[in-house]
């Protein structure tokens, strides 16, 4: 199972809790005990991350850092996630999601990043849209690809 460890200083953001990141783990199929840090952050520290990793001057809503086989004890650490508070509020209103909804997807979205999906060509990103789709549907949260 996986197991969330959140860190958000953010305070005048909508942000979910390490509850619901658990029960979103918890929903991706995973044999053994694994454990992803989200840090939730502002959109310059997105920015910045963008920048240094990706060489690119822009905000994204999330970020995946995979880990490859980090251990603590018997736990694997699949990697780190930065969420950008801000940007994935404003992105739901403007695709007409609920928050929740929105944070869900991408929650789910980055952790199957960790997991090795990619969405680099056609086959690929229909793979991984399609395993999202069915993983939210486990919460009533209804494709998020249809706007």
């Amino acid at each position: 199972m996986i197991k969330s460890f959140l860190i958000n200083n953010i305070k005048d953001e909508y942000a979910p809790d390490s509850a619901l990141f658990d029960e979103w783990f918890g929903s991706v199929e995973y044999c053994g005990d694994a454990e992803i840090t989200i840090k939730v952050v502002t959109p310059e520290e997105m920015r910045n991350l963008n920048i240094l990793y990706r060489d690119k001057d822009k905000i994204s809503d999330t970020l995946a850092f995979p880990f490859d086989n980090l251990f603590v004890g018997k736990k694997i650490i699949l990697g780190d996630i930065a969420m950008c508070a801000n940007k994935i509020n404003t992105d739901s209103i403007f695709f007409n999601k609920e928050k929740l909804e929105r944070w869900a997807h991408l929650t789910i979205h980055s952790t199957l990043h960790l997991l090795g999906y990619t969405h680099d060509n056609k086959i690929d990103q229909e793979n991984m849209e399609n395993t999202e789709i069915d993983i939210l549907r486990k919460f009533d949260i209804f494709n998020p690809y249809e706007i």
